[in-house]
């Protein structure tokens, strides 16, 4: 029998090759994002970040106590390697935590943020399904990008095809394959592969914030 992750990636069909091969992602690969686009993802990316992980404790307190642990720890365990690259990335934007703090999301941002919140209250298999293509996706997009022309990003890249990174992922993927797919699994990975595509271009246009 398929693994529910096989399932829920087929039922996103050729929306998966739009996310981790998006425009964004080539050119970070061949180096010619412009510096801004990159600038202004990074910023909407730790909106982002912080939400989601709101999010995650949120799914988890409904979660069987040995799937909670597993995914928290492999998450939060050893933010360590993750904050290194952060600031280097900041620092070489020249991007503070005030300018930080005080951006507001965009469209897709707000709803994508909102998206993972309503499956953290509606589930636990339902948010890990919800939640799979950030994490997923971002280890495959990180060994594409980890190849780039473009020191910086090459940085980027390498974080996310790292060992310490696809733990996480494994962590994510073996709690979420122990769940039958349901049809409102499939809508939420589904819904959330197309928001990774529209976070994607939304940078590219640098969309005006909302919130």
């Amino acid at each position: 029998m398929a693994r529910a992750s096989e399932v829920l990636r087929q039922s996103a069909g050729d929306l998966w090759n739009q996310y981790v091969r998006s425009r964004f992602v080539e050119m970070l690969r061949d180096g010619t994002l412009p510096r801004d686009a990159f600038r202004y993802y990074l910023i909407q990316d730790s909106k982002y970040v912080e939400e989601m992980q709101r999010a995650v404790i949120r799914a988890a307190s409904q979660a069987p106590l040995p799937e909670a642990v597993k995914v928290l720890l492999a998450v939060f365990a050893n933010p360590e390697r993750g904050a290194e690259v952060h600031s280097r990335l900041f620092s070489e934007l020249n991007i503070g935590e005030v300018e930080v703090s005080s951006t507001g999301m965009n469209l897709t941002s707000y709803a994508y943020t909102r998206h993972l919140n309503y499956y953290a209250s509606l589930g636990w298999p339902e948010f890990l399904a919800a939640w799979a293509p950030c994490m997923w996706g971002y280890s495959e997009v990180g060994s594409y990008v980890m190849h780039s022309s473009d020191p910086l990003y090459r940085t980027w890249g390498e974080f996310y095809a790292s060992d310490d990174y696809n733990s996480r992922v494994r962590a994510v993927l073996e709690v979420l394959d122990q769940y039958s797919v349901t049809p409102e699994m499939q809508r939420a990975f589904v819904n959330s592969v197309r928001f990774e595509i529209s976070f994607w271009e939304s940078a590219l246009r640098k969309d005006p914030t909302v919130y």
